[in-house]
């Protein structure tokens, strides 16, 4: 069991989708999204719910309200992060770009999900574990023509993941990141894209990206060796012995 577990974007998709899952594992489940939360939760619940309605886009005001949070919940010796906020903007590709509308994307689906960590790494520069699953799909591995800023923003993510992975592992930290390709799942976004004429290559059940989750974050899979890789959830992860593979497996060059 987790002490807390963090789910941005838990109000629809993935994101509710992990939310429900993470009440078996987790005593304090913490579901963060723009519109209103609705938990449904019983008397019965072993699992302490919350809820946070918050704009991701306003990536300061994301930090000090969950840093704020957190400071009500302590001790937390353990916490799991599944930062699945995302916006996919209009479409149309870069010669009819809005990039106002660029900026909310970029802000929600990279930075706004960065905050939610960011107010996480006090705790665990005093000992607390932690381990997120960043979703990446749709552009990060491959070009994304006509749904440029949502791409862009992925690929950015993958990259952040990265870099964050590098950082608590210099310092130290228990701590490990991943970015996540969940293939594509039926989703509202998805209906967008389709109706729009995106591709799409693989059909994934949302089963599959919420049991990864439930395993990364419950250290099911080794965790410091995936720590800044950049995975689809049909790869092999289990069947690798990261001790003996190449550093650039599973990164943002997705080298085979």
């Amino acid at each position: 069991m987790l002490d807390l577990v963090m789910v941005t974007g838990a109000s629809r998709g993935i994101g509710a989708s992990v939310a429900a899952d993470a009440r078996s594992y987790a005593r304090t489940l913490l579901m963060i999204a723009s519109s209103d939360v609705k938990p449904n939760s019983s008397s019965q619940e072993a699992c302490d719910i919350r809820r946070l309605t918050i704009d991701l886009v306003d990536a300061a005001l994301a930090e000090r309200t969950v840093r704020a949070e957190l400071s009500g919940l302590r001790p937390v010796r353990s916490i799991g992060l599944a930062l699945c906020a995302a916006q996919i903007g209009s479409f149309g590709g870069l010669a009819v770009a809005d990039f106002e509308e660029w900026r909310r994307l970029f802000a929600i689906n990279v930075l706004g999900n960065l905050a939610v960590v960011k107010a996480c790494l006090p705790e665990v520069e005093a000992g607390a574990s932690l381990r997120g699953v960043f979703f990446a799909g749709g552009g990060a591995a491959d070009g994304y023509p006509e749904f440029s800023a949502y791409a862009a923003s992925k690929a950015a993510t993958v990259r952040a993941v990265e870099n964050l992975a590098m950082e608590m592992k210099s310092k130290g930290w228990n701590a490990a990141v991943v970015a996540l390709a969940p293939g594509a799942v039926e989703t509202d976004m998805l209906a967008k894209v389709v109706a729009y004429g995106g591709a799409v290559r693989t059909k994934t059940d949302i089963r599959e990206p919420t049991a990864f989750v439930r395993r990364f974050l419950s250290n099911e899979y080794d965790c410091m060796g995936l720590n800044g890789r950049f995975v689809h959830v049909r790869d092999d992860i289990a069947g690798t012995d990261f001790g003996t593979v190449s550093d650039n497996l599973f990164k943002l060059r997705r080298v085979q």
